[in-house]
């Protein structure tokens, strides 16, 4: 019997209902308990994102926190996540001037009891006013707006530069209590898609000595992502996908220095995580649970600076705003500016490190990343010529054609499986 993984119509319904179980009288609770028992409201609706609903709550003195829930039908393992989130954060204000909301409490799910009445783990912390960045409001600021903002913002991608780890993977507590967390295995966002959508999976979490094994197990993950079935999937995408993922893995090796550092990455710093005041002054910097050390070619400058998708990063567009993005980091005086400045160069939107670096991390965009951004360094012709010389050469028989077929099958079941069970996409 054929296993399919969650439809997002799925996904969604099975979020709704566990928010839905959730009483927010149970998490004023919660947060009473971490405050000398202060009597608290909710004062402003919930919110959820992609891995955490958050809940407001204001105590009789005026003091205001936010209790994050993880969304569990969309974590693999959530105290893990929890856990690598309190030692970043908490690592990131002992070491940095980065504004991070301070962590009151966190603990794990269980069962329902006096000390966690919502039984469900969480993160309690301070609340940071402000609004998330409204990246196409400020795409169209003048140029002393973006680059006030601009300064800010690479002041903190310089301190992060500075933190250097002897490998690459998440931040963890000394299980032995010490006051310095340490390098476990990487926990990542395309890690747990996979994991949900394919129980069976053989890649685990694992942490990485060299930027080698890093940037091939970040392959492994792109790979088995485009195995899963898709809704009508055409022959031609197949095999632009095929082709894409077999050219990109004989050039990795030709591109990954293993002389570079690990240095500490946010990975999911997107505006919505930027939370700025109406002056866009930066008042904090949320939502740590993926951040990670990463081999330095790995740590990149945002892909939304021209306020697109990152498949964007090799167009005029993101290069021109780019230019603006370096010019605040190269009119930093201190030592850590320079650095960043010197590797973070003028040419980085012209380079094939970028989109190799983007693609291994977005891999929604992987298609359009690789055939804008990297088979044209190396192709003079079109893609469609390419790409059915390479099935020419490979025969009906030969392993990419199969795979191709494997493909098509698997779709075609998955397709008629969506559409017999109400499932597919509108």
């Amino acid at each position: 019997m054929d296993s399919f993984p969650p439809t997002a119509e799925q996904i969604e319904e099975g979020l709704n209902a566990f928010i839905d179980s959730i009483d927010p009288n149970d998490v004023c609770k919660l947060a009473s308990q971490h405050n000398s028992s202060k009597t608290c409201r909710i004062f402003r609706d919930p919110a959820n994102g992609s891995y955490n609903v958050c809940y407001f709550v204001e105590f009789e003195d005026s003091t205001k926190w936010v209790v994050r829930i993880p969304l569990e039908p969309c974590i693999f393992n959530v105290w893990d996540k929890v856990q690598s989130e309190v030692a970043t954060v908490r690592y990131l204000q002992t070491k940095t001037t980065i504004p991070v909301p301070y962590i009151h409490a966190f603990g794990r799910g269980g069962a329902v009891d006096e000390k966690n009445p919502t039984g469900h783990a969480y993160i309690i912390q301070s609340y940071i006013p402000g609004q998330s960045l409204d990246i196409f409001a400020f795409r169209w600021m003048d140029m002393t707006q973006k680059q006030n903002f601009y300064s800010q913002l690479v002041d903190i991608f310089a301190q992060l530069r500075q933190q250097e780890f002897p490998y690459a993977g998440s931040l963890m507590p000394d299980p032995d209590g010490g006051t310095s967390p340490l390098v476990g295995p990487f926990l990542s966002i395309q890690l747990n898609e996979l994991q949900l959508q394919n129980r069976e999976l053989s890649i685990q979490p694992a942490r990485f000595a060299s930027a080698t094994d890093f940037a091939f197990h970040q392959y492994h993950l792109l790979d088995e992502t485009y195995k899963l079935p898709t809704y009508k999937l055409s022959r031609k995408d197949a095999e632009l996908e095929i082709f894409g993922l077999e050219d990109l893995k004989k050039r990795l090796s030709g591109y990954i220095d293993d002389r570079l550092p690990f240095v500490l990455t946010h990975t999911d710093l997107r505006p919505s995580n930027i939370i700025v005041d109406e002056n866009l002054r930066i008042q904090g910097i949320i939502d740590w649970e993926w951040a990670s050390t990463v081999p330095r070619q790995f740590f990149l400058p945002p892909t939304w600076l021209a306020a697109l998708p990152p498949d964007r990063v090799s167009g005029v567009e993101y290069r021109i705003e780019y230019r603006w993005f370096r010019d605040a980091l190269q009119a930093g005086t201190s030592e850590p500016f320079r650095q960043l400045a010197s590797e973070w160069d003028r040419k980085l939107p012209t380079r094939i490190d970028l989109p190799i670096a983007v693609t291994l991390r977005h891999h929604s965009c992987f298609v359009n990343i690789y055939y804008r951004g990297i088979f044209p360094k190396f192709y003079k012709g079109s893609w469609e010529d390419e790409v059915n010389k390479f099935f020419e050469r490979d025969g009906k028989d030969g392993q990419f054609s199969l795979g191709v077929q494997q493909r098509l099958r698997d779709s075609e079941r998955y397709t008629h499986y969506s559409e017999k069970n109400g499932l597919a996409p509108s």
